[in-house]
């Protein structure tokens, strides 16, 4: 149980560069929507998610918006 509630998606969280919480609460949320499938696209989903946020953050504190 220690295994699979801290070791894992700390270990895992790091590689992908997620928080092992994000990585807990993206498995549950991915799995209650899509069920087994859902499993097993989870965390690359949430990565390519977190790329996605971060690009679209760059590129909004890089705008003439946002120094204005």
């Amino acid at each position: 149980m220690i295994e699979s509630l801290y070791l894992t998606p700390r270990v895992v969280g790091e590689r992908i560069g997620l928080h092992p919480l994000a990585v807990i609460f993206a498995l549950l949320a991915f799995g209650q929507l899509l069920g087994f499938v859902g499993v097993l696209v989870a965390l690359p989903a949430s990565a390519v998610l977190l790329v996605a946020i971060r690009r679209m953050r760059a590129s909004y504190l890089g705008s003439p918006l946002y120094n204005a």
